[in-house]
């Protein structure tokens, strides 16, 4: 509840300043953008119902996450941005730091939509944003702890769970003006994903680069 509050109080804020620009007589309507994006980060804590190996170490990885994903933003009055965006991140076990029990195909992969809005502060060459991210999304992990993906033959100890869930994204970033319509932007972030009033783990810092295209 406090998270949404917060999210609630930074729309509620980009839409007051919006309103300062417009009683300057700011047109409403400032364009649109989108574009595709890169990822990389690093996921983190325990997850207690992730499996067990055979001699009773929990199997809950965690480490490098990699993804690709894309965001349309429409523009309002002098500040305000808002649209959609949505992300799928995987962390194959070779990046983990259970990479010694988990076999090969073994993953954690979260995909995830929503509803953004940032403040936008348009400069010479650099647009510095923030702002933050409401929805939801799904959490899936597959643990082989016996055989391989490669091996067509049954693996008695291997263990898949999905798990869906909701998500506030609080993120900050620059857009690089290359050119008036061409942008490459940078942006770091933390996904808060919450199943039941529970925090999801693993969870982690994530940063993002890629080209936005401004019209």
């Amino acid at each position: 509840m406090r998270i949404r509050i917060l999210f609630i109080c930074l729309l509620f804020a980009c839409t007051t300043w919006a309103r300062t620009d417009s009683i300057a007589k700011t047109k409403v309507y400032q364009g649109f953008s989108g574009g595709m994006m890169l990822h990389t980060g690093y996921l983190f804590g325990q997850d207690g119902n992730a499996p067990k190996t055979a001699d009773g170490r929990l199997c809950s990885p965690q480490g490098a996450l990699f993804g690709i994903g894309g965001a349309l933003r429409v523009h309002l009055w002098k500040h305000l941005r808002t649209g959609f965006e949505g992300f799928v991140s995987t962390m194959p076990s070779a990046m983990t730091d259970c990479r010694d029990v988990l076999r090969n195909g073994s993953y954690v992969r979260v995909g995830c939509g929503g509803v953004l809005a940032d403040c936008c502060w348009r400069l010479d060459k650099a647009w510095p944003y923030i702002g933050g991210t409401i929805g939801g999304g799904s959490m899936k992990g597959l643990y082989i702890l016996e055989g391989d993906q490669n091996s067509w033959t049954p693996d008695a100890n291997s263990t898949f769970h999905k798990q869906s869930f909701f998500y506030v994204t609080p993120y900050v970033g620059c857009d690089y003006c290359l050119t008036r319509k061409v942008h490459l932007t940078f942006r770091l972030d933390w996904m808060l994903a919450f199943h039941k009033r529970e925090l999801c783990m693993p969870t982690g810092p994530r940063l993002y680069f890629g080209f936005i295209f401004c019209h």
